[in-house]
């Protein structure tokens, strides 16, 4: 039996791709006699305090290490991190002290984040120098601004990993040290934790599930459905998910004039998220900030056409080369949707679902368990 340890900044108990990460391997994992331990700033085993920082689940923890007694007379045999901030960093100090190997996944391209919110660099390289002495340095970075001070704090968490989990190979893409890492990178997609239901309906609904904000691309999706409407008028834009109040949306939605033509659900849970799809046309993911896609396999499960505008996720994703890719403009992406609601998708649906189904939870489970293997049986760098 191994015990592995999991930190996540982001609320483990929240709606986001992080937490049904963690829910369906610990899951997977106790089916197999493993145990788990989640350290986040939501619920869960240990729960931090931490405050909001407007970045979905993403919470600034206060008191980090407070839960270092915790974890250390549970006595994991591996620490599974799952974000860069406060507590992942903290979770990484205590699989130092506690002799044990630390794996990392590389869930949120941080870098790309960086262009929708703020991040104070002086924040940055302070929290980055709070933990210089527990964690190793790695290579050095150039630079004074904000992108170099998120590489640095990278470097930081990438060199105290003994494995790096990658959920599309081109995850980590923004980083000028991936390469340096390389070595010790495994590729392992998320699936979904429920198969969804295959419905025959098909409506002129364009659906998007996801967090809805501006770095999932939804500025983008709206001026795209806008061109839309104007040659399909009976099409409906579905955005299922919970909303971010940065977005404004429904100042948005007014200013195109889709107030009307569009349902906003708010954050949905199991059976509701799988009947969202079943009354769907199209799936759009507008987003180029994503690394796995959990809500691709979800679309495809369904049997739904996907439309894609981030060219390297589809180059990299199981399911991007059964996927309709447009570029990232308002026009190619409508042109995309509606050839999408117009045509028989036929052939690329039917490969899209076969690709889905083989990335089963249960082989999601093996490939990270052989990833843990890895990391005690390495020597430390």
């Amino acid at each position: 039996m191994v015990r592995i340890a999991h930190f996540s900044d982001a609320a483990a108990d929240g709606v986001n791709g992080i937490a049904a990460s963690i829910r369906l391997l610990t899951s997977e994992m106790a089916a197999r006699g493993h145990s788990s331990l989640v350290v986040s700033t939501g619920r869960g085993d240990i729960r931090v305090p931490a405050l909001p920082t407007g970045m979905g689940d993403f919470r600034f923890s206060l008191f980090p290490l407070v839960m270092r007694r915790k974890v250390r007379d549970w006595r994991p045999d591996v620490a599974h991190v799952h974000t860069p901030g406060p507590l992942g960093a903290a979770g990484l100090t205590v699989a130092r002290e506690l002799g044990i190997p630390a794996v990392y996944t590389y869930h949120t391209d941080v870098h790309g984040y960086s262009a929708f919110y703020y991040y104070p660099t002086l924040v940055i390289r302070a929290g980055t120098a709070i933990y210089a002495r527990s964690l190793p340095r790695g290579p050095k970075v150039k630079g004074l601004g904000r992108y170099a001070a998120v590489a640095a704090a990278n470097v930081r968490v990438f060199e105290a990993a003994r494995v790096i989990i990658l959920p599309t190979a081109t995850a980590m893409r923004h980083c000028r040290t991936a390469a340096h890492y390389a070595h010790k990178t495994r590729v392992i997609a998320t699936p979904p934790p429920h198969r969804t239901t295959v419905s025959d309906r098909r409506d002129p609904t364009v659906l998007f599930v996801g967090r809805v904000s501006a770095e999932k691309g939804i500025p983008l999706l709206l001026d795209a459905f806008a061109r839309l409407r104007r040659e399909r008028p009976d099409a409906r834009l579905v955005l299922a998910g919970p909303v971010s109040r940065r977005l404004g949306l429904p100042r948005r939605l007014a200013r195109a004039g889709l107030t009307e033509d569009t349902a906003v659900t708010g954050a949905l849970h199991g059976d509701e998220v799988l009947a969202v799809y079943r009354h769907a046309g199209v799936f759009a993911f507008p987003s180029t900030t994503d690394t796995q896609g959990i809500v691709l396999h979800e679309a495809a499960l369904a049997g739904l056409p996907i439309v894609l505008v981030d060219r390297e996720l589809a180059a990299a994703h199981p399911l991007g080369g059964a996927a309709r890719l447009a570029e990232p403009t308002p026009e190619s992406l409508a042109a995309a949707l509606r050839a999408a609601l117009e045509n028989d998708p036929g052939d690329a649906v039917e490969r899209a679902r076969r690709i889905a189904y083989a990335e089963t939870p249960s082989l999601f489970a093996d490939r990270t368990m052989d990833a843990y293997r890895d990391a005690l049986t390495t020597d430390r760098e």
